[in-house]
């Protein structure tokens, strides 16, 4: 029944706290900023804790697939494998200079740098564009990426058959 009046909140506290969310919206509409509406996006509505089913259906166990899992790792570590002696070799003075860089060999190691890059933007897309809740804007972002590498693949063409080639070209741009 008794009550200490330091339990008790006083009524500037009280005015203060009603007043707060209104003077954020107006100090917002002042500034003109607007939120972002996640419906705007068209974002997959996903079930609590991201769990599909019930705990009595078993997990469903993926087909293998050779572009996929510890298989698209392997590739990648050979791609790395591969770009690492085509880097070494204009370093090491057996430059297009020398004849035993061929243009060849230098579209090679424009194509796998190429590859490499385009595999590391694909999982970057996939871990943080995740089609399963964002729908259409992982397919518009996988669209692009291709997009960039077609033509990131023809300026690698254009560069070898109509211009110095690009170890000739880096090579050029570090000794200016």
């Amino acid at each position: 029944m008794f009550r200490s009046t330091l339990l008790q909140p006083s009524r500037a506290l009280a005015s203060r706290t009603l007043l707060r969310p209104a003077a954020a919206s107006t100090s917002a509409a002042t500034l003109g900023l607007r939120a972002l509406s996640f419906k705007s996006l068209r974002l997959t509505p996903q079930p609590p804790g991201g769990i599909i089913g019930n705990v009595n259906e078993p997990v469903a166990v993926p087909l293998p697939d050779a572009s996929h899992g510890s298989y698209h790792w392997s590739f990648e570590r050979l791609l790395v494998v591969g770009i690492v002696p085509l880097t070494v070799l204009p370093l090491a003075g057996l430059g297009p200079a020398s004849g035993l860089f061929t243009p060849v060999m230098d579209a090679t190691l424009g194509s796998l740098v190429l590859m490499h890059s385009h595999l590391g933007f694909e999982s970057c897309i996939i871990d943080y564009i995740p089609k399963r809740v964002y729908g259409v804007w992982h397919k518009l972002a996988i669209y692009a990426l291709w997009t960039g590498t077609a033509t990131a693949l023809y300026g690698i063409y254009k560069m070898e058959t109509e211009d110095i080639g690009l170890t000739a070209a880096v090579s050029a741009i570090w000794s200016a």
